[in-house]
């Protein structure tokens, strides 16, 4: 009940910072601009072998939509919604606190970025965001993931714009740092390096070279470190315990952009080096297993208006 409330609170509150009032627009007397964007990626992680025995395979859902307001000149606030689903499926497992350490996994999370120009050529970047991370049946107040991620970037030249950042995060009795960097670097009419992915609870925002041969299409080559951990249930191996899971996502894609609002995209790669831990309520170690370099299909559906 009180991780329900606490959301509503924090839908209302959010929203209310990005929702421009008829009133207020009137008042002004000019058009505030606000961008949106959603996207859906169903992705399928191959079954693989786990180091002493069994196999494990996944199948994840990956729901966003973001909104982004234009204040004045130098403030710009949005509101992000987020929801990810995995349904886990072990075979033969009996290293990890038993047959089936977890199954399905609820990460729903809210985030508002706020962007400041201090100048010209500098912004300040603020990302406050709180997640649910549990797995079905989880104690909702224990299963709180929240933080921060902060960033300073600045336009080099109308071709580069470079950053730097950090991401602070309490996970389920472990707190997080880490540091990533923040580029868009226009090569040339066809070849740009970019961050794929946001900063946030899961980890940094990667690294891909991105190919532009056609208007409508482009292909991309990247990586990025994926880290997250997540409550279990009462009725699971270890009742009330702690999951987590590592690996560096490895992925090339093609993109298609149907016209400039919509673009669908393929996804294919591997999780390597990945390793999968349990620990007890409190946040002590218990088990970890590796596992074998993992295969994955995605498709991705995006809107952008």
């Amino acid at each position: 009940m009180k991780f329900v409330i606490l959301f509503s609170v924090l839908i209302s509150t959010l929203i209310s910072s990005v929702t421009v009032s008829a009133q207020d627009k009137k008042a002004e007397n000019q058009k505030i601009p606000v961008y949106y964007s959603f996207s859906y990626a169903p992705f399928y992680q191959f079954e693989t072998d786990l180091e002493g025995g069994g196999k494990v395979d996944v199948s994840r859902h990956f729901f966003r939509f973001d909104a982004l307001r234009t204040v004045n000149r130098q403030l710009r606030i949005g509101l992000g919604l987020a929801y990810d689903f995995e349904n886990w499926d072990f075979k033969g497992v009996s290293n990890v606190a038993g047959a089936t350490p977890w199954s399905k996994i609820h990460r729903p999370g809210i985030s508002l970025p706020i962007i400041y120009a201090i100048s010209e050529d500098w912004q300040l970047g603020f990302t406050p965001g709180i997640q649910f991370s549990g797995e079905s049946g989880a104690e909702p107040d224990e299963a709180f993931t929240y933080g921060g991620v902060f960033s300073l970037t600045h336009p080099v030249n109308n071709n580069l714009f470079l950053g730097v950042g950090f991401g602070i995060f309490n996970r389920l009795e472990k707190l997080e740092v880490f540091p990533f960097i923040v580029i868009n670097w226009k090569i040339n009419d066809q070849f740009r390096i970019s961050n794929p992915f946001r900063a946030g609870p899961a980890g940094p925002a990667g690294l891909e070279l991105v190919y532009s041969p056609l208007k409508q299409w482009e292909f991309g080559i990247g990586g990025a470190y994926r880290s997250y951990r997540f409550r279990l249930n009462d009725k699971s191996a270890v009742a009330n315990g702690i999951g987590e899971v590592d690996s560096l996502v490895t992925f090339v894609r093609a993109e298609f952009k149907i016209n400039q609002s919509l673009s669908i995209g393929l996804f294919g790669g591997a999780l390597i080096g990945g390793e999968l831990s349990i620990e007890d309520a409190k946040g002590n170690d218990l088990a970890s297993v590796k596992y074998d370099p993992a295969p994955f299909l995605a498709l991705t559906f995006t809107g952008r208006f």
